[in-house]
């Protein structure tokens, strides 16, 4: 055997395994990427509606055998409150409540995970456990609602474009912006009876969520 034999097989499967990779996909090949496909959206389209389950199961059991008494609201500055922290979010003063939070809810929650699963999980939780926690160390009273959680997802949105300044943030960013700046209402006292204070701290979360979890503009994500 002379020294070229090796380099020339070598070279040849190179080349073999070049010319496959350049070859179409064959169509059980597409039919099993398009269902992988189809499978992720399916999770990400569905990951809010799972969430979303368990403050619409609090609400029909607070409804139909608690008569709406059964609030689950974070007391500031208190022992009782304490488990607020961490079931607040899921608690509402009834199905109206309820449904305005599910809305802006799952819109926002499709919004990132159409960029990111990672930076969905991570803003969500931010805003759960941080929104809960900030509302009980800083909150003059006592508070309840999913709405903390939608004002940190909603802040992310409108930070991320203008940090990562890549096509899909800023294309998320811009449309948020365009279509739902007037969120930032809700985060002032402009209205009685709201816990404008939660809304304001979900929203700084989602800004300090997103600077924490952006990529470089120029880096893969």
């Amino acid at each position: 055997m002379t020294i070229e034999d090796p380099l020339q097989a070598k070279f040849e499967k190179l080349r073999a395994e070049v010319n496959a990779e350049g070859q179409p996909l064959s169509s059980s090949a597409r039919d099993k990427a398009n269902q992988g496909a189809l499978t992720r959206w399916r999770g990400k389209f569905f990951l809010p509606v799972k969430i979303l389950a368990i403050p619409w199961a609090q609400e029909v059991i607070d409804q139909v055998f608690f008569a709406g008494q059964w609030n689950l609201p974070v007391h500031p500055r208190s022992l009782d409150g304490v488990a607020g922290i961490f079931l607040s979010a899921f608690s509402h003063a009834d199905f109206a409540h309820l449904i305005g939070n599910s809305i802006a809810f799952s819109i926002f929650s499709w919004l990132i995970l159409a960029k990111s699963r990672k930076d969905y999980w991570t803003t969500v939780l931010l805003g759960w456990i941080g929104g809960g926690a900030a509302c009980w160390l800083l909150g003059p009273t006592s508070a309840h609602g999913l709405s903390g959680v939608v004002y940190t997802l909603f802040g992310y949105l409108l930070a991320i474009g203008w940090l990562e300044k890549r096509f899909i943030p800023l294309l998320l960013s811009v449309f948020v912006l365009v279509n739902y700046s007037y969120f930032l209402l809700g985060a002032f006292p402009t209205e009685a009876g709201i816990a404008w204070w939660g809304h304001l701290f979900g929203f700084l979360l989602g800004m300090f969520s997103a600077y924490g979890v952006y990529r470089e503009p120029g880096k893969s994500s």
